[in-house]
């Protein structure tokens, strides 16, 4: 009897490991969904949203700052875009990334490290679709990066 509870159980937690899901959370998109819902399914960190007139300013503070991180923050920030172009209320959106940058004094203070921008125009000819194949350095409107990015 033991031996069958032991089987069972070990059945049981083959069966739970098999099911889960690894892939990105999908932001499900509908009326209610607010920039904000997009932003904190798409990044972990601390950020602001500004909203006026379709114009949206999202600041991400990001303190956990790593060897490579350029390239996780294009990649976030073009998931974002592609989110919100969903929502028909946005139509110029931006997106400034910080993060504390060690000064020689050793004051760590909030830098712009990435400053990404859509004009209404470029933002709603961008097909979103397959926006983990675009090169959002190439198609904002305006795209700025700090030099301690590196290229």
């Amino acid at each position: 009897m033991k031996k069958l509870f032991y089987l069972f159980l070990l059945a049981t937690l083959l069966l739970s490991a098999c099911g889960k899901n690894t892939a990105s959370k999908e932001v499900a998109v509908d009326k209610n969904t607010t920039v904000e819902d997009i932003v904190g399914t798409i990044v972990k960190n601390k950020f602001t949203v500004e909203e006026k007139n379709g114009t949206v300013s999202i600041s991400i503070q990001d303190t956990d700052v790593k060897k490579g991180m350029k390239n996780q923050m294009l990649k976030d920030s073009t998931k974002i875009f592609a989110e919100l172009s969903k929502l028909q209320s946005v139509k110029a959106p931006a997106i400034n990334w910080y993060a504390p940058l060690t000064e020689p004094k050793g004051d760590k203070s909030m830098t712009e490290l990435l400053n990404i921008y859509f004009s209404e125009e470029d933002f709603r000819k961008t097909n979103w679709a397959n926006y983990a194949e675009l090169d959002i350095e190439s198609i904002a409107t305006h795209y700025h990066q700090s030099a301690s990015l590196g290229q």
